[in-house]
């Protein structure tokens, strides 16, 4: 499924109860203080998240000129990905500006659909009228009588229903500027999140060859599972100075992944796959060899930055009422890795990502009527650049060119140069709103 709603996550998880001084992304719930022996914070958080891509696959054209020839990309696919979620979060103050989190999200419904974008003929399923029947995953040429379509086309895969993961974690208000006026606000953080939702396998169901196009996941009444079955570990240090009306603020970030012992593999179902032609003839093979290991999940890092500032035309400290509106631009790097992309869905299996680029801005309003209760709304938008999300090497490095494939994953249907799929215009768009209330 998508990787996107990263962003959703750091940004409305922000949005909530601030005390008189220090934005919202500094905010810390702290307990043992003067005239407040202890804090707490519930809140409530819906979000919805709509992604949306054009996936493209490379192509060769010489120009009518043999020996001359370059690669072109052609327009494949439209994908879309709409996400709800409900997200009750509590924050525990523990002592002096330390705080304990965790938060436990309900996923209403997680559904991507695919479908084909392409004037005419597509090259991901047989068409006779053109004569084009393309490769199968060996790379050998279908024909009229047996055609060998890639994928399934025009379908939608329903996921959700369940609850997410668990993600607990602490704060640090190291400078707290309430306290020290001349200093800014200072709060490190780190969270955990734990692999406890039921694991999306993007192959169950669909190991024979009417299922592969029919999976039962294609219909709504039976979703599939939401989690990925990894630890994922996150630092964040965040600095925010008030300035009048104004509260600029800075925060950079890492997020690290790391597999568990139920993170999904190519290799759970490579004899299926292999037998209904949907992975390579020597893959099961390869996968009781030390060549596994290129099957396995290898989740991306994401690291990234925040820019932003608070603009206050309403406060009331004797009340502790406030009006702010948030604005900020946010940058993030996703890592190359071989996890669940754009295809996931449609081919059954982790993809090769390339490396790539996001950005995006946001507008947040936060209304606080009273020291107790808070309410805020959220809208961003981000833009991905243009990636790879294919192009498994043949071998064991990328310059490794051996036949048969010695790599389980390598299907020479979209892994070769020429044959690539690329993800292009991709936009997140992220609303949510969120209530809190601080006893």
């Amino acid at each position: 499924m998508g990787r996107l709603p990263t962003l959703a996550t750091l940004i409305a998880g922000t949005l909530a109860a601030a005390p008189a001084l220090g934005a919202e992304i500094t905010r810390v719930s702290s307990s043992g203080e003067p005239g407040s022996a202890f804090d707490l914070r519930l809140e409530v958080r819906w979000e919805r998240t709509q992604h949306r891509a054009r996936i493209t696959r490379e192509y060769g054209d010489n120009g009518g000129s043999p020996g001359v020839g370059v690669v072109n990309d052609n327009v494949e696919l439209d994908y879309s990905e709409v996400t709800n979620r409900l997200v009750p979060a509590l924050h525990v103050g523990l002592w002096h500006d330390l705080e304990l989190r965790a938060e436990l999200p309900y996923v209403l419904n997680d559904d991507a659909t695919w479908k084909d974008a392409s004037a005419g003929t597509s090259a991901l399923s047989p068409n006779a009228a053109a004569g084009y029947y393309g490769i199968d995953a060996n790379g050998a040429s279908c024909t009229a009588a047996a055609p060998c379509p890639f994928f399934p086309v025009g379908k939608t895969l329903y996921a959700g229903g369940a609850l997410d993961d668990l993600k607990v974690g602490i704060a640090w208000g190291i400078l707290n500027e309430r306290k020290v006026p001349f200093a800014p606000t200072w709060v490190v953080s780190f969270d955990v999140t734990v692999p406890t939702a039921a694991r999306f396998d993007p192959a169950a169901g669909r190991l024979t060859a009417a299922s592969f196009f029919d999976a039962p996941s294609f219909a709504s009444s039976a979703r599939a599972g939401v989690g990925r079955k990894i630890w994922v570990y996150e630092l964040a240090t965040a600095l925010s100075k008030r300035m009048g009306p104004a509260d600029p603020y800075f925060q950079a970030h890492v997020r690290i992944p790391q597999k568990s012992s139920g993170t999904y593999s190519n290799c759970d179902h490579a004899a299926d796959l292999a037998v209904i032609g949907q992975m390579t003839s020597v893959s099961p093979g390869l996968c009781k060899t030390a060549a596994k290991q290129l099957t396995e999940a290898a989740p991306p890092l994401v690291a990234g930055m925040i820019f932003g500032a608070e603009l206050v035309p309403y406060e009331d400290r004797a009340t502790a009422q406030k009006f702010s509106v948030d604005l900020r631009l946010t940058g993030d790097v996703t890592s190359s890795g071989r996890w669940y992309d754009e295809l996931t869905p449609a081919t059954g299996k982790l993809m090769h990502n390339q490396a790539y680029l996001s950005a995006g801005a946001s507008l947040g309003l936060v209304l606080r009527a009273s020291r107790y209760v808070s309410l805020s709304a959220l809208g961003a938008w981000q833009y991905a650049t243009s990636h790879l999300v294919s192009g498994e090497a043949l071998g064991h490095v990328s310059n490794e060119v051996v036949y048969p494939p010695s790599n389980p994953n390598f299907d020479f249907r979209w892994d070769l140069p020429g044959r690539r799929f690329r993800v292009t215009d991709s936009t997140l768009l992220t609303v949510a709103v969120n209530a809190a209330v601080s006893f």
